[in-house]
């Protein structure tokens, strides 16, 4: 998907509350970490179905990371206040307070569930953020305290092998994690991102009408706004803008450029150029890196 700075603050793929987009590739199958663009459309003042297709809409991507609340243990009561107060500043934009807490958290863990957990969401952190070999060494070392055959295992397993680029042994893991606990929002949500596919890793796998039921579960397992931000994706990809546009607008677009982009866009799809242009003037405002033809789109008379 994406930016280069979808996150905050920058970081080809990654400074979450950067929120920028990184413009599009040139190619199709140009791909970049988590946060590469996908090719631009070409727009219009009615954007025609072929130019707007998801396969070629552009790819602000927005990198979900699959932020695990749970952490226990009495005696870990300040470590799972640092991991809760992490994923708060994670949510609200603020990715590098995220990474600081994530790191104390996983360093003062006791239990390994606790350090498992913790490592799990700084990982998921440096991955939005595009600091791919972060997140890997990180996942890694939650691998390393996770139990064979365990949904932790099958999870973080699934993640490596995504960010290694081999799609097949991630669904693999994903699935097995799955079968372990189809409750859980992390596994949900990861599997709604993978049959979305908007890096394009693996177009075999695509299938949106599968992303719009994991992600709508994700969403019914946790309050998150990222959890939000994939469903709103979902929809998008699903040419669903209606619901897209229902979904975005109830985010906090403010703190999220990217989410004002992707209504902008939904908006524009459903033919209403009037609020297309305004979020994708806002989204332009807040940081995000558009390609020249939204540009000549928004001065479309």
């Amino acid at each position: 998907m994406y930016c280069k700075n979808c996150g905050t603050k920058s970081d080809g793929i990654k400074k979450f509350c950067t929120k920028c987009g990184k413009e599009f590739s040139k190619s199709d199958n140009a791909k970049e970490n988590t946060n590469s663009a996908q090719s631009a459309p070409s727009f219009s003042q009615t954007p025609s179905e072929s130019s707007w297709s998801p396969g070629r809409i552009i790819g602000i991507i927005i990198v979900l990371a699959f932020i695990g609340w749970s952490v226990y243990s009495s005696q870990d009561d300040a470590v799972v206040e640092k991991n809760n107060n992490a994923i708060t500043a994670f949510d609200s934009g603020n990715s590098d307070q995220a990474i600081t807490q994530f790191q104390e958290a996983s360093k003062d863990a006791v239990t390994n569930d606790n350090k498992i957990n913790t490592l799990k969401n700084l990982a998921y952190v440096y991955s939005s953020k595009g600091q791919n070999d972060l997140a890997i060494s990180t996942f890694k070392q939650a691998l390393a305290l996770t139990s064979g055959d365990s949904f932790d295992y099958y999870l973080i397993a699934g993640e490596i092998a995504i960010l290694e680029n081999k799609p097949n042994s991630a669904q693999i893991s994903y699935n097995k994690a799955y079968e372990k606990n189809p409750n859980d929002f992390q596994i949900n949500n990861a599997l709604a991102l993978f049959y979305l596919d908007i890096e394009g890793i693996a177009p075999q796998y695509a299938d949106y009408k599968k992303a719009v039921q994991y992600a709508l579960r994700a969403t019914q397992l946790t309050d998150l706004q990222l959890a939000k931000q994939n469903l709103g994706l979902a929809y998008y990809f699903n040419e669903n803008y209606p619901q897209a546009i229902s979904t975005f607008s109830n985010l906090t677009l403010d703190k999220d450029s990217t989410t004002a982009y992707w209504l902008g866009l939904s908006y524009a799809r459903n033919g209403d150029p009037t609020n297309a242009k305004f979020y994708l003037r806002k989204a332009i405002a807040n940081g995000v890196d558009v390609p020249q033809e939204v540009y000549d789109y928004i001065n479309s008379n």
